[in-house]
């Protein structure tokens, strides 16, 4: 399961078009939540758009809200969906946005400031860049690779330029970046698992991340200060994790 919180802001989609999009496996489908609810007593509303082959695995999503545009990554490409829509839409028809990724569990992030799509492959264990409106294959960039044994978890703050990504093997480890992968610096290195994704608050200037081992979600500065635990989960697993306006949304399997 994966999601994304979007809204569209231009005539491309809807405008005023907002809400949570989860990818969800068994069927896949693209399920919106349009009301977020203020607890865990309210129920959801939701919208529901089914894809296939039914079997697909939706690994992980990110959005480009200003476009109404979706991406997906399912197994071994990323997909990208063009004029999102949360009430118009009719089936999903997805393009090839990029075919060569390992099917292997890696977030995918999108730039908006310079239009670039971002993945952590966690088999061929690097992370790759490329224009996300360029559908040339073979037109793509590693920008890191050196010491990465599984990256999985990234978020971007394309305002100040900075990459967070986890690397999950042998020792767990959170490492910040500039967005061509240079100026690598570890911030996180002890009492990690496993990490699976991460969220930024540009505002602030916080990493969030949830922690699959620990059942753990947790936050700290940018540099890696003022590290603290928001919520353990005991027997919980958070699989997808993003920040929005003043809330931390998470997905997880219980």
């Amino acid at each position: 399961m994966a999601f994304r919180f979007a809204q569209t802001t231009d005539e491309k989609g809807v405008l005023g078009d907002k809400g949570l999009i989860l990818g969800v496996w068994n069927p896949a489908s693209f399920v919106t939540i349009t009301d977020i609810p203020k607890d865990s007593a309210n129920p959801f509303r939701n919208v529901s758009l089914e894809i296939n082959p039914s079997s697909s695995q939706i690994t992980s999503l990110t959005a480009d809200t200003k476009k109404a545009v979706v991406f997906a990554a399912i197994g071994e490409t990323i997909y990208i969906y063009h004029n999102f829509s949360i009430w118009q839409n009719v089936s999903a028809k997805f393009s090839v946005q990029f075919r060569g990724k390992s099917a292997a569990i890696g977030q995918i992030a999108f730039d908006f400031v310079s239009n670039n799509l971002y993945w952590c492959d966690s088999l061929l264990n690097w992370i790759a860049m490329k224009p996300a409106y360029n559908y040339n294959n073979t037109f793509y960039k590693v920008i890191v690779q050196q010491d990465l044994n599984q990256p999985e978890g990234l978020a971007l703050d394309p305002v100040d330029r900075f990459m967070f990504f986890s690397d999950n093997d042998p020792n767990s480890r959170i490492e910040k970046a500039s967005l061509d992968g240079r100026d690598r610096v570890v911030i996180i290195h002890k009492g990690l698992s496993r990490v699976l994704t991460l969220t930024v608050d540009l505002d602030n200037k916080k990493l969030y991340w949830a922690d699959h081992g620990r059942h753990t979600l947790e936050g700290c500065d940018y540099d890696g200060a003022n590290r603290r635990v928001i919520r353990r989960m005991n027997s919980v697993s958070i699989t997808g994790l993003t920040y929005f306006q003043v809330c931390i949304i998470g997905v997880f399997i219980v």
